[in-house]
């Protein structure tokens, strides 16, 4: 009474029919089956035997039971499981190896079914005794399917199904390849790779993946050594598409039996070339981050909120002297560091920024103390990032010591300080002594000069010369002395 469920179940097991997955599905064939199978015991009339010579005593249909329908919903199941065997043998999303294993499940049950649907169903619907051959047949082509399972080496179902499942969902590629290292099999994932149809029973030789004779070679040294169990870890390996793409392969391989005391090879790799490409992009935008946060002499910081760490560029120890162990310092050690006069403050404002949830950038300007025990004065910046939920994960910024600029920016000032003491000079100092000495020559040009009598304003014009020389001469060394 269960076997036209079992077929039925088996079948869509087999090929992971998706109505498997539908608990209502298995109640519907099980549950109809089991209410048949009740009605059946349920029903005490008498069993109708017939005798005939050839095959000795035959059930029959009884009169007004439900028995015919038993036979109709066994024949139904049973059909149904023939038609998903042919839909499914004809779909070329399917592998040749699996298509092969459909047909031979197909012709091992199509006569038994066939028979016991006209000798058992359709007979006894038009009250023609029944033939009870369908045991005997069926029989015979469970032996004919275990001869063809074995040719095909397909003797265990229930593994093929499972791994089925399992090599053709994974994204991994799997490629089994012959004692020759001729591929007999891709899953999807490593057909797609290749650009190889999947549907196409011939693969060829794993040769054609390599671009040169030298990976060839390097990758069958490996392959060798993965199969004798000296190598565990996965080795890399360049291969090629189809189309005509490197690719950048990471495998992995182990030997299985291929009959006849050979070994295959089974080989999963990943496709590692996006990351390949991705790590050579990683490397140069690190090498030009870290070229520019060199060039910068700024310390480039990220705060971490949920561990309270800040990590520090290789700037940080140089601008300041602290060492961070690998790159890292609790949050604690940069605020004991602010100056008693800023900490709060700038403490204040950071906590503000934060619980305001501003995208704006931060910065202020504060001391801080540096290994020495001396302050620099340091200008930071920096931006708050945030995740999904809105919540604050992380600041990143820079922290660039003024200390230099302001040293600078205070010399730039004495010296105008000096250029302002000079012009003073030059203005006011400078013209006493001249305008004496222009006084002294236009009253010579006015009245002459007597030597007798104009001594005194000689030595006059004598003592200014000499005032204006004086006065000369140190605007002469304070321009040095801003100069230097």
């Amino acid at each position: 009474m269960f076997l036209g469920a079992l077929i039925l179940h088996f079948i869509c097991f087999y090929i992971d029919h998706s109505v498997i997955k539908n608990r209502s599905f298995l109640i519907i064939i099980y549950g109809i089956s089991g209410i048949l199978y009740i009605c059946y015991l349920a029903n005490l009339d008498e069993v109708v035997l017939s005798y005939d010579e050839n095959w000795g005593y035959i059930t029959g249909i009884r009169p007004g039971s439900y028995d015919l329908l038993s036979r109709a919903w066994v024949a139904l199941l049973a059909l149904a499981s023939l038609g998903i065997l042919i839909r499914e043998y004809f779909n070329k999303e399917n592998s040749p190896i699996m298509r092969k294993q459909i047909l031979v499940l197909f012709l091992g049950t199509f006569l038994p079914v066939l028979q016991g649907v006209i000798t058992q169903v359709y007979f006894s619907a038009m009250g023609k005794a029944d033939i009870p051959v369908t045991s005997t047949s069926l029989t015979c082509f469970s032996f004919a399917s275990v001869i063809a399972l074995r040719k095909f080496k397909m003797f265990d179902v229930s593994s093929s199904i499972a791994s089925g499942k399992i090599v053709r969902q994974i994204e991994n590629g799997v490629i089994a390849l012959s004692p020759e290292h001729k591929i007999v099999y891709l899953n999807p994932s490593a057909c797609k790779l290749f650009g190889v149809d999947m549907h196409n029973g011939d693969f060829g030789t794993l040769k054609a993946l390599f671009s040169t004779e030298s990976d060839y070679k390097n990758f069958l040294n490996d392959l060798g050594l993965q199969l004798s169990k000296r190598k565990m870890e996965s080795c890399s390996t360049k291969l090629i598409s189809k189309n005509g793409k490197p690719l950048q392969i990471l495998f992995t391989a182990s030997a299985f039996d291929y009959g006849i005391g050979k070994k295959g090879s089974l080989v999963i790799f990943n496709d590692i070339t996006e990351l390949k490409e991705a790590n050579h992009v990683i490397q140069l935008v690190n090498k030009r981050y870290d070229f520019i946060t060199r060039a910068s002499e700024e310390a480039v910081w990220e705060w971490s909120f949920k561990d309270q760490t800040i990590f520090w560029n290789e700037n940080y120890e140089g601008l300041f002297g602290h060492k961070a162990p690998l790159g890292k310092t609790p949050i604690q050690h940069w605020a004991n560091h602010l100056h008693p006069e800023d900490k709060d403050h700038v403490l204040g404002k950071i906590k503000k920024h934060v619980s305001q949830k501003l995208e704006t950038r931060w910065e202020e300007r504060y001391r801080f103390r540096k290994s020495d025990g001396t302050y620099a004065n340091v200008f930071d910046k920096g931006f708050i990032i945030y995740d999904e939920h809105g919540e604050a994960i992380k600041m990143v910024g820079t922290m660039q010591d003024l200390s230099k600029i302001k040293a600078y920016i205070d010399q730039i000032e004495r010296q105008n300080q000096e250029f302002s003491e000079i012009t003073w000079m030059q203005s006011h100092e400078v013209r006493a002594p001249l305008s004496r000495l222009m006084g002294m020559v236009d009253y010579l040009k006015e009245y002459g000069f007597d030597e007798d009598a104009d001594k005194q304003f000689l030595d006059e014009m004598a003592a200014s010369c000499k005032e204006l020389d004086h006065i000369v001469h140190r605007i002469i060394d304070r321009a040095q002395k801003v100069r230097n």
